[in-house]
């Protein structure tokens, strides 16, 4: 009954230099609804639905198929084949913001929102539940069994859908979405955020500091869909919900599809006309993304499966589809400059010369820099704004090796070390070429279950963390109240372990008792879903081979810490802020002001004796009033004791005297910079060695900050908070009128007790270490390089809080809050 009458060749004409052109049917494509697949003859390349006429129409036609053959007759529709007839005034819509499924009763298959109406809808309906069911209200809204009420208008933002809350940016009080413009915009806007920064631009929507932007509903030069996985979707083998798109490809294009969702665990599949299938779960160890690049593709129709992880899993989604059908040039370059005093520079004075390339996903380039006059410095800086920095790789010389992970423009930055440094200089930018199995092989896990024992390696093919590190992904689901260990091991490199939980959370650690080549977890699990272990080695660079095991741990030894509490009078601490250093070119904004916060914290939250702390500000916070402070409470404190210092100032790296050695591979030592000079990390951890503090806890809001976690939370009982990593500056917290953001959070997580999670009137390692993680995740976002905590050497990469638990057992309290 039902006959195709189009051609291969035929549809190939249809390509995407027209179809992602800006045109006519374009700008009225947010009007139309298309439905869904339901179709017995969905997804054949030709459109069935009666409501449109043109070449690309099926030669029978049922009014059953009425709003149920989106995919094909969207495509034909867009590439100017079709439109719609001309007594088709009832499928022009306006869009509606549905919202997410926050609501108690999402997905349940009944409309709970009360700005709708009709047979589908819930009984009763509370106020909460507005702009909270959208899944359930938008499947029944397509069916038709309700309808928005008249009323609704105004409250649904003029029909504005905002998406959901998936972007790594999202909560931080600035819309991130790219379709909008106003006060209150990020100054960094990625395409990869549209849709999922909801509650930040709903918010200042709502406040008309933004509007969204006129057409903003597509992506230019590419196809973008937002859809949903609900019940009613044909379904895989495993049980997951499925929906299929198709885009049709020329030979020599490359082609990108990312899909991203803040509902579901997400999985990608695309499968090629010959019916070769390339799949990716978590692109870059994300569970609310994955992404497939082509780097060449073929001749025909590619389809697209969007598809969850896990069986049954629903919620909302975006799609995006784009390919370019220019050649593949090669990006090499072999580049001869100068860098001269004329030059442009950063505030600390480093000249810097800049060039640009064009990349995309799956291109493999390394990056070398070489000077016979200066000590260079490469930063090679991202389209989504991240960077990746070398200093040192042969001598003076950088290089960066990586895998290209997004589509855009590349911007290499050629500058030297220490300041004021100038000569000639040679860059090289060199392609390897476009690996597909080995973007595959980067950006999915391996799954595991409770009892595995993996043998892995970490290579240069892995993907690279933000601080350049290799890193292998894993994932296994559980239960909460599981109790688990994670045990990580090498012999080839110093290893560090990471948990994240099904919450966004992230557990780590980096010596197990002290040893570097074993990390080890061991945790009751308060949470249930998929959680994700990378492996990764404490320095830049290092490779070899590994061994990692999941089992079930004892749940009394795993909480033989926790009945061990810390009254506050046991509790110590010195604490020392650094903003009025000698003379005025130094001077910070705010940092002493950071000490009084955190002592502040500890009296008013965790009990601590006025008596015990030692507060050393400014001109007072010299070498001798420090040691002489600490040999104070060594003198005082016993073995229940805690000791805190905490450090808020200036920070620096210095070459070793005596070279690298296993705490300094780097060959550099960390120093905080107090008001008559530098403390290496090496004099304050032996200092420590005297104390008889059954814990101390060490936190340091400088640049540069975390190379104290090898030389201290090595040992026994020890416990650090870093701002950013050894090699990475510190922003200032103007936001928050502080010096850094360390002091805030600290703050916050004490006397507010907003990390005590389950109320129980005691902080414990884990509960501090993941509210300080999900507060810098929110509010800690790098976009330059001014605005930094900094002695020497450019902004090197985004700040990233480090927690080394060391040996201390995560359920250990070090605060009660009561």
């Amino acid at each position: 009954m039902h006959t195709g009458t189009h051609t291969l060749a035929l549809l190939i004409t249809l390509t995407f230099a027209i179809w992602f052109q800006p045109s006519l049917a374009q700008s009225s494509l947010a009007t139309v609804d298309f439905g869904d697949d339901e179709s017995p003859w969905a997804n054949d390349q030709e459109c069935d639905d009666p409501r449109f006429v043109g070449v690309g129409m099926a030669a029978s036609l049922l009014d059953s198929d009425t709003l149920h053959d989106a995919t094909d007759c969207r495509n034909l529709f867009i590439a100017g084949s079709i439109s719609l007839a001309a007594n088709s005034v009832t499928v022009t819509t306006e869009p509606i913001d549905f919202g997410d499924d926050d609501s108690t009763w999402a997905n349940d298959q009944a409309c709970d929102d009360p700005r709708f109406a009709g047979a589908g809808m819930a009984s009763p309906l509370v106020d909460a539940d507005r702009l909270h069911d959208a899944s359930d209200c938008r499947t029944l809204f397509i069916a038709g069994s309700i309808y928005l009420l008249e009323s609704s208008e105004v409250s649904s933002n003029a029909g504005v859908d905002f998406g959901d809350n998936s972007s790594i940016w999202a909560h931080d009080g600035q819309c991130d979405d790219p379709r909008f413009a106003g006060r209150g915009m990020s100054a960094l806007l990625l395409d990869l955020d549209m849709f999922h920064d909801a509650q930040d631009c709903r918010e200042l929507y709502q406040e008309d500091s933004i509007r969204i932007l006129p057409g903003s509903s597509l992506i230019l030069g590419g196809r973008f869909e937002r859809g949903s996985l609900r019940l009613g979707d044909d379904t895989r083998s495993n049980g997951s919900y499925t929906d299929s798109y198709t885009f049709i490809a020329d030979r020599g294009d490359s082609s990108l599809v990312d899909l991203r969702s803040g509902d579901f665990d997400t999985y990608l599949i695309v499968r090629s006309p010959n019916g070769e299938e390339i799949s990716n779960d978590d692109y870059e160890s994300s569970f609310d993304r994955s992404l497939i690049s082509i780097p060449r593709t073929e001749t025909g129709i590619y389809e697209v499966l969007v598809t969850s992880f896990s069986a049954g899993e629903s919620g909302g989604y975006t799609l995006a589809i784009s390919t370019d059908d220019r050649p593949l040039k090669s990006i090499n370059q072999q580049i001869s400059g100068v860098l001269l005093d004329e030059d442009t520079a950063f505030s600390s004075g480093e000249y810097y010369d800049s060039y640009e390339f064009e990349g995309r996903p799956g291109q493999s380039v390394i990056l070398d820099l070489s000077s016979d006059d200066f000590d260079t410095y490469l930063i090679l800086r991202q389209p989504n704004g991240e960077q990746q920095i070398n200093d040192d790789y042969d001598n003076s010389n950088s290089r960066i090796e990586t895998l290209l992970s997004d589509a855009g423009t590349y911007e290499l930055i050629v500058t030297s070390f220490a300041g004021g440094e100038t000569g000639e200089y040679r860059l090289r930018i060199d392609e390897l070429g476009q690996q597909q199995n080995q973007l595959a092989a980067r950006n999915n896990n391996v799954s595991l279950e409770i009892g595995d024992t993996w043998p892995g390696s970490l290579d240069s093919n892995d993907a690279l963390s933000s601080e350049q590190q290799f890193q292998d992904s894993y994932s296994f689901n559980a239960s909460s109240g599981d109790n688990i260990v994670i045990d990580l091991s090498a012999a080839d490199f110093d290893t560090y372990l990471r948990l994240q939980t099904p919450g966004g959370d992230v557990i780590e650690n980096d010596d197990y008792d002290g040893s570097t080549d074993q990390s080890l977890l061991q945790l009751n699990l308060q949470e249930s879903g998929r959680y994700r272990i990378i492996v990764s080695s404490y320095s830049s660079g290092e490779t070899g081979a590994y061994q990692l095991a999941i089992r079930s741990g004892d749940d009394s030894a795993s909480r033989l810490d926790a009945a061990t509490t810390i009254s506050g009078e046991q509790i110590y601490g010195i604490f020392v802020g650094i903003a009025d250093y000698p003379g005025s070119e130094n001077d910070l904004e705010l940092t002493d002001q950071d000490a009084i916060r955190a002592r502040d914290a500890l009296i008013e939250g965790a009990g601590m004796n006025p008596n015990n702390a030692y507060t050393l500000i400014n001109s007072d916070a010299t070498n001798s009033s420090f040691r002489a402070a600490l040999n104070t409470i060594t003198a005082n404190i016993g073995a229940e004791g805690t000791l805190v210092i905490f450090y808020s100032g200036h920070g620096d790296r210095v070459p070793r005297t005596t070279g690298p050695n296993s705490s300094d591979p780097d060959g550099m030592d960390e120093t905080m910079e107090l008001y008559d000079g530098p403390m290496l990390d090496d004099e304050l951890a032996e200092l420590l060695r005297n104390s008889n503090a059954g814990k101390i806890l060490l936190v340091m809001d400088s640049c540069f900050s975390g190379g104290f976690s090898k030389d201290i939370i090595s040992e026994p009982g020890r416990m650090g908070l870093f701002s950013s990593e050894e090699d990475v500056t510190s922003q200032v917290a103007f936001k928050f009128q502080a010096g850094g953001y360390l002091s805030v959070f600290f703050d916050e997580a004490i006397r507010e007790g907003y990390a005590d999670r389950d109320e129980n009137g005691e902080v414990t390692a884990i509960e501090l270490s993941q509210y300080l993680h999900g507060r810098y995740r929110a509010d800690v976002k790098s976009l330059g390089s001014s605005n930094f905590v900094r002695s020497s050497g450019p902004q090197a990469a985004y700040q990233h809080l480090v927690v080394d638990r060391g040996g201390v057992s995560p359920y250990n309290v070090l605060f009660n809050t009561n």
